[in-house]
C-alpha cells in the first residue's frame, strides 16, 4: 500500500472513530482510549509487532483485541473500532489511528496543541499567562504540552501549529553566530 494511501485508510479510520463517539457524547472518554491505547504501544513495541505479523489470523487478532477492551473497559466506540479493524485485516496501522484520532478531535473541536520546551518547569501563574497568551494568538483553545529541555539554557521555545516561537538563550545565540559570520 503506498503512503497517500494509506494516510488516508488512517484518517478515514481516525474520522469515523471521531463521528460514532461524538454522535454518542463519548469523544472525550474515546480521546482518553486512543492516548492510552498508543502510549501502550510506545512502551510495549511487541503489541504492534503482534497485530503486524502476517502469520497470525485476523480472527486471532480480533480476540486479541476484544480481551484488551473487556479488560480496559473500553468505549464501545472503541471496540467497533478495535473490532472493525481486526476483521478488515488492518490491525497493522491501529497505533497511527490512535495518533491520529487526536488531530481529528482536535481539529474538529477548534483546539490547537501547543508543545512548549523550557529550562526548567513553569509556575502554575506562568502556565495561566501563556495559555491565555496562546488562545489569544490563535484564536483557538490551547492544549499544551511541557517538556523540561536543559539545552535550551533558559527562556522558552513553542511550537504551535505550524510556527516556531523562539525565544530560548541557545536560539538567540544561534542568530547571534549566524548575524556575525554573515550568514544573514
Amino acid at each position: 500500500m503506498k503512503k497517500n494511501e494509506q494516510a488516508r485508510l488512517i484518517r478515514s479510520y481516525a474520522e469515523a472513530l471521531y463521528e460514532v463517539s461524538d454522535a454518542s457524547g463519548l469523544s472525550d472518554k474515546v480521546l482518553k482510549e486512543a492516548s492510552d491505547f498508543a502510549a501502550d504501544f510506545v512502551q510495549d513495541p511487541q503489541i504492534a509487532v503482534y497485530l503486524a505479523n502476517p502469520i497470525l489470523s485476523d480472527s486471532d487478532k480480533e480476540k486479541a483485541l476484544s480481551e484488551v477492551a473487556k479488560k480496559r473497559k473500553l468505549s464501545k466506540p472503541m471496540c467497533g473500532l478495535l473490532k472493525t479493524m481486526a476483521q478488515n485485516g488492518r490491525s497493522d496501522v491501529l497505533l497511527y489511528v490512535m495518533q491520529d484520532f487526536k488531530n481529528v478531535f482536535y481539529r474538529k473541536k477548534n483546539i490547537c496543541p501547543v508543545l512548549v520546551k523550557t529550562v526548567v518547569d513553569l509556575s502554575d501563574a506562568q502556565k495561566k499567562k501563556l495559555v491565555s497568551a496562546m488562545e489569544k494568538y490563535t484564536g483557538k483553545k490551547v492544549v499544551v504540552d511541557y517538556q523540561i529541555r536543559p539545552e535550551l539554557l533558559g527562556g522558552l521555545l513553542i511550537e504551535c501549529e505550524s510556527k516556531i516561537i523562539d525565544d530560548s538563550i541557545k536560539g538567540k545565540i544561534d542568530r547571534l553566530t549566524l548575524l556575525m559570520k554573515g550568514a544573514v
